[in-house]
């Protein structure tokens, strides 16, 4: 099979907890893995996508802190669900392995976790009665970026002559009232690129139009295990027939161009991902021909494709349908750039103009003696 006429897309690969259980194990296909050119991994994948959940499995930002070191050449998004953890500590957690990941790290939010109690704790809510869905997942994505935002990289100064470390006055609190009542700041500055990636599975049409403006990529379920996302969540399957997915893909690529642009100056868009279950020993090729179909959409950034619950489907995805994908030409290969500079995402646009400071503009200090002049002096 030669190359089409298809310009290359985005390619990222779903696993589960039990998937990444099997990689950290697993150095010779972890390193598979870093060598194939996937433009991102989904950690975590059952955790935001109505699964049952797997045992045993890892946590998604656990198993991506390690993998991050072991494949330097991909990059992570860490599924989570703000019913299940508190957006302030999925800020600081996805902020710290970006700064481990030197840019290779962001968070995918989805609406429930098959692993969370039901109810979540009640007391991370700020309004009586509110629980898990659209409305908590969408709050929950704005005051996460609020706090990326809330200590920016350029705050750090690290004057030796001033002795001043940061500009402790441009650090701000985000005072969110919504479902959650966070103030902040963050206890972790941004990278030198800005905010991680901030995604959302959006398995509805509720989903979409909530994640619409609000994240950097969207992921579409684009297979049979998908709800229609242009008519809403009851109404048939988006993949029952590829006529029914394509105008699933395009309505759903219409309300995301139809909202406020998420980006700074309004430049840029949202990304729009279709995921496409890969079920091991129903043939690469015939799953080839379904992503080639499905990449040859228009309105189509990217495929997600999710391997089946065993660790050999895996294993035959990044050994086996994603060279396959790359040889067709299909799919683009990427290096060690950052996760935002791969998939040429702007800067959000800025959320805190006007914030109230948390600290004080700090006093330049005197310098320091010398210590060789300090110790004449004792002497």
């Amino acid at each position: 099979m030669g190359e089409t006429d298809i310009t290359p897309k985005f390619l990222g690969i779903g696993l589960t907890g039990s998937h990444l259980v099997t990689l950290v194990g697993d150095p010779r296909l972890t390193a598979r893995l870093d060598e194939s050119g996937a433009t991102v991994v989904v950690a975590g994948i059952e955790r935001i996508d109505g699964s049952e959940p797997g045992d045993p499995a890892l946590e998604s930002t656990v198993a991506t802190t390690f993998l991050a070191e072991r494949a330097p050449r991909t990059a992570f998004l860490a599924a989570a669900v703000p019913d299940r953890d508190h957006p302030y500590n999925l800020a600081r957690r996805v902020a710290s392995l970006d700064h481990l990941s030197r840019g290779r790290s962001g968070l995918v939010l989805g609406v429930r976790d098959g692993h969370a109690p039901p109810g979540g704790p009640a007391a991370w809510r700020r309004a009586e009665g509110a629980t898990a869905g659209v409305e908590l997942t969408r709050d929950a994505a704005i005051a996460i970026e609020k706090l990326w935002q809330s200590w920016p990289y350029e705050s750090i100064v690290a004057d030796r002559r001033s002795r001043i470390f940061a500009r402790a006055d441009q650090i701000v609190h985000i005072d969110h009232e919504g479902i959650f009542d966070i103030a902040g700041p963050l206890t972790v500055p941004s990278t030198a690129h800005g905010s991680p990636v901030l995604a959302w599975y959006a398995d509805s049409g509720a989903a979409l139009a909530a994640a619409a403006g609000v994240v950097d990529l969207v992921i579409l379920p684009a297979d049979d295990r998908a709800d229609g996302p242009a008519d809403g969540p009851a109404d048939g399957k988006a993949g029952d027939t590829a006529d029914g997915r394509d105008r699933a893909l395009a309505a759903a690529a219409e309300v995301l161009r139809s909202a406020p642009s998420r980006f700074a100056g309004g430049a840029g868009r949202t990304l729009l991902f279709a995921q496409l279950a890969y079920h091991r020993g129903h043939g690469i090729d015939a799953f080839v021909a379904q992503a080639e179909s499905v990449l040859a959409h228009p309105d189509v950034d990217g495929i997600l494709v999710r391997p089946d619950a065993p660790a050999e489907a895996a294993a035959e995805v990044i050994e086996g349908v994603v060279p396959r994908l790359v040889a067709r030409g299909l799919v683009r290969t990427q290096g060690q750039d950052t996760l935002r500079a791969r998939l040429a995402l702007p800067r959000p646009a800025p959320l805190l103009a006007g914030a109230r400071p948390a600290f004080a503009a700090p006093e330049p200090q005197p310098p320091l003696q010398p210590a060789a002049a300090g110790l004449s002096q004792v002497l």
